[in-house]
């Protein structure tokens, strides 16, 4: 049975895409030529079979030498223009590294290694090139784009035809070799540098050797698509001041933004823990709402901070505002659960949840567990995904919806345990109420829900719709997400998962790391 190498040598001969030097095909079209003149069809499957078996002949006694020869006068056709081309394009990307706005599929990274095979042995090069695009917009959902200013590839829907991913290893091959030729030509003298050159260099390193980590962050307007490459089964992440958090089952990892890996930050736990919500403040402390297996089997909350080295600093006492019934939320019971939490300037932690005695809305305490207010359900109302989160003013909101059922948004007085400034009747009325809130880049406000991504500026009527829910690149449904202090938007969607069966019969199901992908959406408004 042929292998895939091999399937591919005969379809390239079948498509007569294998040149022959002409004294073979001379000597091939003699011997037809004497061959019955009825015996048309047979002819025809003949000249193949002579044509594959030369073809053959001349791959696998091809020296190394010959093969490489092939590649090289394929990159040696370009002239110095486009060799400038690609070598500015490396070192004046707005990010270190290619990324792209799709993963590859499994199928595709498959046939990609053996297309690379074939491209390098110097048999078989794309018809057509990459299309270089000036902005996202640009790009129409078909064959394969490339944004220079941001190095991000653009794969359509569909899975990519061989063409289209020999484009992608040509592409690739030329820039490499791009950036090797013109620094040997710059070193030797061979060329004056210009200006175009000159200006790049003084920017940064090149973007093809670099890594992405820390980066993406200054790129409010940057979409990015990130397959993970750590090993945590995601519960929970949640955006830092310049990081994202992700956690596990006893364990919360670190990742600088626009990474594609974590690295552990904590996990100095000694009970079966899960974390529920977690917050930064402005002095860099990170509060830790916790679940914990007691001995009894149930889970029981808990309230933690950490500085930012991740070293544990103390806890919080939550037993006096616990209510004793038990619930059960995502597979774990006890008899008080948070949900979200933030901290303001002045260190007051609001609390959101649900089990919590006479704070049915919000809870709010000061820095050492003090109760300083609680807010209930009156004349404005929220469930218990209503998103809380601090606005551009250093105040407190929280999306509310009226008696009327109109859904906006209102400031929290924390002392007085009242709302503030209230807007009202903002949101569009099919909209389920948004679960997270917070500063906007171009925007007072930008929130995040199942409907999707909405910016709002304090005084307007409206909201402005970013992206609806069925325009964002991964289903919602059982996403996780997050918003980072750019305002960009980011959704953690996976593939596939492992499942378990509880002992109260409940089935929990926990991702394949390898399977799960990181989308950067920006909330910035449509110009």
């Amino acid at each position: 049975m042929k292998d895939s190498f091999e399937e591919k040598i005969f379809h390239m001969v079948e498509e007569e895409q294998i040149l022959l030097p002409n004294s073979i095909k001379q000597r091939v079209d003699e011997i037809l030529k004497n061959l019955p003149e009825h015996k048309t069809v047979f002819k025809m499957n003949i000249r193949k079979t002579f044509i594959l078996a030369a073809a053959m002949i001349m791959l696998f006694s091809i020296t190394a030498t010959a093969a490489i020869g092939a590649l090289r006068h394929r990159m040696e056709e370009m002239n110095q223009e486009k060799l400038e081309e690609y070598f500015i394009q490396i070192y004046t990307s707005k990010l270190p590294a290619d990324n792209f706005n799709r993963p590859y599929m499994d199928k595709e990274r498959s046939r990609i290694e053996e297309l690379q095979k074939v491209y390098e042995s110097g048999t078989m090069f794309p018809d057509g090139a990459i299309t270089i695009i000036e902005s996202a917009d640009d790009y129409k959902g078909k064959n394969v784009s490339f944004l220079k200013e941001t190095s991000t590839f653009f794969f359509p829907e569909n899975e990519m035809s061989d063409e289209q991913l020999l484009q992608i290893i040509d592409f690739y091959h030329k820039r490499d070799y791009s950036l090797q030729k013109i620094n040997e030509m710059i070193s030797s003298g061979e060329i004056e540098i210009s200006s175009q050159i000159k200006e790049a260099q003084t920017q940064k390193e090149p973007a093809a050797s670099a890594s992405l980590e820390g980066k993406a962050v200054f790129n409010p307007d940057q979409a990015l698509t990130i397959p993970y490459t750590g090993e945590l089964s995601l519960l929970y992440i949640a955006g830092g001041r310049d990081c994202i958090f992700l956690t596990g089952w006893n364990a919360i990892h670190k990742m600088a933004i626009g990474s594609s890996s974590s690295t552990l930050f904590f996990d100095d736990f000694d009970r079966r823990t899960r974390v529920t919500s977690l917050c930064q403040s402005d002095k860099g402390d990170i509060y830790l709402a916790l679940m914990q297996m007691s001995d009894s089997g149930s889970f029981e909350p808990a309230l933690w901070v950490l500085n930012e080295e991740g070293k544990k600093i103390k806890e919080i006492d939550l037993s006096t505002f616990q209510k004793k019934k038990e619930i059960t939320v995502g597979g774990v019971s006890g008899n008080s659960f948070i949900r979200q939490m933030v901290v303001d300037e002045n260190g007051y932690l609001y609390i959101k949840g649900t089990g919590f005695q006479d704070a049915d809305t919000l809870l709010i305490l000061d820095a050492d567990g003090n109760l300083v207010s609680k807010i209930h359900s009156g004349e404005y109302s929220a469930n218990l995904s209503s998103g809380i989160g601090i606005g551009k003013d250093g105040k407190v909101y929280m999306c509310l919806y009226d008696r009327e059922n109109r859904m906006g948004i209102a400031s929290i007085n924390p002392k007085e345990g009242t709302y503030g400034d209230i807007y009202m009747g903002i949101m569009p009325e099919d909209t389920i109420l948004p679960d997270i809130i917070a500063p906007g880049f171009d925007s007072d406000f930008v929130f995040w829900g199942y409907s999707g991504i909405f910016s709002y500026n304090m005084g307007e009527e409206n909201v402005s719709i970013v992206m609806p829910a069925y325009e964002t690149p991964c289903d919602v449904e059982g996403a996780l997400n997050c918003i980072l202090p750019d305002g960009r938007i980011v959704l953690v969607s996976c593939t596939e998962y492992t499942s378990r069966q509880m002992e109260n019969g409940e089935t929990l199901y926990d991702r394949i790391p390898e399977k799960t992908c990181f989308y950067y959406i920006p909330s910035q408004r449509k110009k």
